[in-house]
Parts: C-alpha cells; structure tokens; sequence
C-alpha cells in the first residue's frame, strides 16, 4: 500500500489541475486529445493521476488536449473505457461525445517499488483504425515519466525535446519594455479576493495582509484533508463563500490522503493578453518548502499557460512553468525569474495566457506575491543575436 501511495504522489506531482471547464468543440483539421481516467486497484486514484500526467506530457508535445472535467462532463452517464474495451466502442466515444481523433486509456498497478501500465491508443484519423495496445513496467516511480513519453510517442510520433536549461541570473538582467500586464500581480486590491484573480476559497487559498513584506500576498494550504476540500468544493459550487469556510481538520500520518499527496492547490490568474513570437519577463516572490537534492523534487511553481481558440473554443496550446525551489525551507522569502517566449507555431495562435500558481508537496503553507510579466525589450540596432 505504501508504494502504491507513493506512486499517486509521484504522478500527482508531475500534473497541473486545468481551470477552463467549458464543453468543447474541436477544430476539424487539428488532431484532439483525450486521455481517459486509466483503471487502478486504489479506486481509481493512481489511473486518475497517471491520465493528468498524460495530459500534461501531452501539451507540452504541443498536442490540443481536452482537460479532465470537460471529459468528465462529456462522458456523464456512460462508462469509461478500461484496458478490455474495444477500440471501435473507444473510436465511437471519441467521433460522438468529442469531434475528437486520439484517444489513450488502460490501466496502472502496483508492482513493487514501481508498477505495471497496461496503455492503448487509438489514432481514429485512419481507416482501418490505427490503434496499439503495449505494457510496461516502471521499477520505481522515476521511470513512469519515461514510459509516458513512450506511450506519447507510440501514439502521435512527437517526440519530447530537451527542457531548456534554466539561466535565472542571465534571465534577471534582461531588459523589459512597458508596464507590468499582471493586474495587481502584488496582491493589494480587492474586496473579499484579490482582484484580477480567481476567489479564494478559505480552506486552502487565502488572501493574507502582515505575512510579506511588501503587504498583502496570496497564501496557500496544501495541508488539507483531500475529503475536507472536495466536500468544501462542492459547498462553493452550491453558494457558499470562502468568509464560511470550515475550519481545517488537523492531518496526521504520511499525508498522502491530503492536497498536497494528491492533486495540490492550483490558483489562476484573470487572461493577459500576449503577442505570438514575443518574449516575456516573469518574476514572483515565494516562500515554503521542497524536497530537494535528491532524485526526484519537489517545489512550488508558477506556469504560464497559453489559451488558444480550437473550434471556437479556447483550449491550452501553450504551457511553461518557473520552478521555484525553496532554498531556505520557508525561512525566507525568495525571488526568481524567467524568460519565456510565446511560441509563433503553437497548435493555434496563443491569444492569452492565464498565470498559475501552484503548491502541493510537502504539505505546508506556501506564499506568492509581487507577479510580474514585461515584455522583453527589443536588443538595440547592430547587437541582434
């Protein structure tokens, strides 16, 4: 049981939650993605993890992937796939319930340290169907990342690039032109929630005066019974505001049953508009803590994630994160940089960009204050690269 907690861990933390939860439509020439929950002897909580790391693999291929509760809601009634539906039944989901042409579904299990991963695919573009069924072996956790590209690959031939190398003190000394595009990025305006951003909800998210030095900033929860927030979810959804929050149930134990261990706190930004092709500057300050040093860590981030309009709906073509490791554990608060630029040959033109922060493991409390986004000045005549 142990290894198979820690496995929904790993996954977990290798997955972003997606916030655009409207019904979507396709755009007929560009190939869509779903990736259904794979089946798993926990009830379904490590193939749940497994298919968001899918997802997310997947975007960064450059792939149009249609998010989990949108599937979710397309899918309402019917059952899922498993690892024995055929792949016509499959097919037929994907052409009625989402005008979409790749599919990946199966099934995950503990084996040892690591775990086994029944995986199919459908590619239902071709006739006859295109499709491929493979199992695989993970050791120990490190090695699902690997063998989720495998599966990426089998599917669709993208293949996953080289991340770029991470030059936060050349990335600080780069020019910037105009005004920051992060409305309130410190976090001072607003009435019950910040302004410009998502509501807090007042069991994991909170707008917090007296923890920064430079005033109000956005604090997050990860220490949070997983039970306790999906049931405070749905009192939210029903009417309920963050200032009825209930207090937080005291955690205990290894804590894989709580936020942190399995989906983490994700908080979005209102859009930003951005420019194809243009480069931006991205700084936050932070404080918490990460497990670092060793083979695999853990740390808050913060992504850029890129909307483009598919088949007049607006879907993620576009997703790049500013890792932020907490060097001094929560002592201090830290600061770090990025440059990213908005891909010009995105799956569809990114329009904008909804910035994301976002804690999970270790559980504890993390802060975020001070986001910033400038555009990169233009290098003077005659010293262009």
């Amino acid at each position: 049981m142990r290894a198979a907690a820690m496995l929904a861990v790993f996954i977990a933390l290798q997955a972003s939650p997606i916030a655009d939860s409207r019904a979507e439509t396709p755009a007929k020439d560009q190939p869509v993605l779903v990736v259904f929950p794979f089946t798993s002897p926990d009830d379904g909580r490590t193939g749940l993890k497994f298919a968001d790391s899918l997802r997310l693999r997947a975007r960064r291929l450059g792939l149009v992937v249609v998010d989990r509760l949108s599937m979710t809601e397309a899918m309402s009634g019917l059952a899922l796939p498993t690892a024995e539906t055929p792949a016509e039944d499959v097919a037929t989901l994907l052409r009625e319930r989402f005008g979409a042409h790749l599919g990946l579904w199966g099934a995950v299990e503990p084996a040892g340290a690591g775990s086994l991963i029944q995986a199919r695919g459908i590619d239902a573009r071709e006739r006859p169907l295109k499709t491929f069924s493979e199992r695989y072996e993970a050791t120990d956790s490190q090695g699902v990342g690997p063998i989720q590209d495998r599966i990426l690959e089998t599917l669709t031939g993208r293949t996953k690039q080289p991340p770029p190398t991470a030059t936060p003190d050349a990335d600080a000394k780069v020019t910037t032109t105009g005004a920051n595009l992060v409305p309130n990025g410190d976090f001072e305006a607003g009435a019950k929630s910040p302004a410009a951003w998502q509501p807090i909800d007042g069991l994991t998210t909170f707008w917090a005066a007296g923890e920064s030095p430079t005033g109000k900033c956005l604090k997050m929860d990860t220490d949070v019974y997983h039970s306790q927030w999906v049931q405070w979810r749905e009192q939210l959804k029903a009417g309920a505001t963050a200032d009825q929050a209930p207090g937080k149930t005291p955690t205990s134990g290894p804590k894989y049953d709580t936020v942190a261990g399995l989906y983490g706190v994700a908080y979005f930004s209102d859009p930003i508009a951005v420019k194809p092709g243009q480069s931006y500057k991205v700084e936050v300050d932070y404080r918490g803590k990460s497990v670092l040093g060793g083979a695999v860590e853990f740390f808050p981030k913060l992504f850029i994630r890129g909307y483009g309009d598919v088949g007049g709906e607006k879907r993620v073509v576009y997703d790049a994160y500013l890792a932020l490791r907490c060097k001094t554990q929560g002592e201090k608060w830290e600061h770090n940089v990025r440059i990213v630029t908005i891909p010009a040959d995105a799956p569809a033109p990114v329009r904008f960009v909804r910035l994301m922060l976002y804690a999970y493991w270790p559980p504890d409390c993390y802060g975020f204050d001070n986001v910033t986004m400038k555009e990169v000045a233009p290098e003077p005549a005659g010293q262009a690269k």
